[in-house]
């Protein structure tokens, strides 16, 4: 009996003990641990784009996004191969049905004029300091589409009856960009702020701009196209993330 009243005796005055070294453990050695970032980051956010010469007595601003990948070609980043995607609106218009959907009340022409592209290129970065400037150049393709859908209401609600590519064109572009990352601290430390602007020296193409669509009384539409250079200025703010490496 006395045995017993010694060990519970030591064990409560150790308890404290071990307990603070346990916790000690668990601080230093986290259950997962990021060891560095990897090669890899993605990115994208919101932007707005501005046409240039010719273009821009054709079409307004446009308003879209973008998304992308950067490979390290050095553990810090300092060059880079980078990929996007991206899309705008540059305009849209919505007007009643003709009758040759049946004339039927509350339906609806919507018809939107979109710019596409993918890029690949180099970029070069600052890679330390609470603001890294960084540069790129890429070339990619645009893709110029307007697109036209019917839209009304049935006994199953809002319901797109159909729709239709009014025009599509493609053209090659150079891209030169810049801009600065600003890191986040603490538990977003793997995140950035990323501010900057693209310049688009595009080639030729083809493309409707808002307006350019007539229908006709039989049912038929004509088509007013735009053809010239398009270049366009792009100005974006989003989040960049570095995929960690873990153990």
């Amino acid at each position: 009996m006395r045995f017993f009243r010694k060990t519970i005796l030591a064990a409560s005055i150790a308890a404290p003990f071990c307990a603070s070294l346990l916790q000690a453990q668990i601080q230093a050695r986290p259950l997962v641990r990021f060891e560095k970032p990897s090669r890899f980051t993605i990115g994208g956010g919101l932007l707005m784009s501005q046409p240039k010469g010719d273009f821009s007595s054709y079409i307004d601003n446009g308003f879209g996004g973008d998304l992308y990948g950067l490979f390290r070609v050095d553990q810090m980043g300092a060059l880079s191969l980078r990929a996007d995607v991206g899309g705008l609106q540059y305009g849209s218009e919505t007007l009643p049905a003709p009758s040759v959907f049946g004339g039927r009340l509350g339906f609806e022409v919507e018809t939107t004029n979109s710019i596409f592209w993918g890029a690949i290129g180099p970029q070069i970065m600052i890679p330390v300091g609470p603001v890294r400037p960084y540069g790129n150049a890429a070339i990619g393709v645009m893709d110029f589409t307007t697109s036209s859908s019917v839209r009304g209401r049935d006994n199953y609600g809002d319901r797109e009856f159909a729709s239709t590519e009014n025009q599509s064109d493609n053209t090659h572009t150079w891209i030169f960009g810049g801009g600065v990352y600003i890191p986040f601290t603490g538990r977003m430390k793997l995140m950035s702020l990323d501010i900057g602007g693209r310049y688009f020296t595009g080639g030729e193409a083809t493309y409707l701009r808002e307006g350019a669509i007539r229908d006709n009384p039989d049912g038929t539409i004509t088509l007013f196209p735009s053809h010239s250079k398009t270049d366009q200025v792009t100005w974006h703010v989003g989040l960049s993330y570095n995929i960690p490496l873990s153990r």
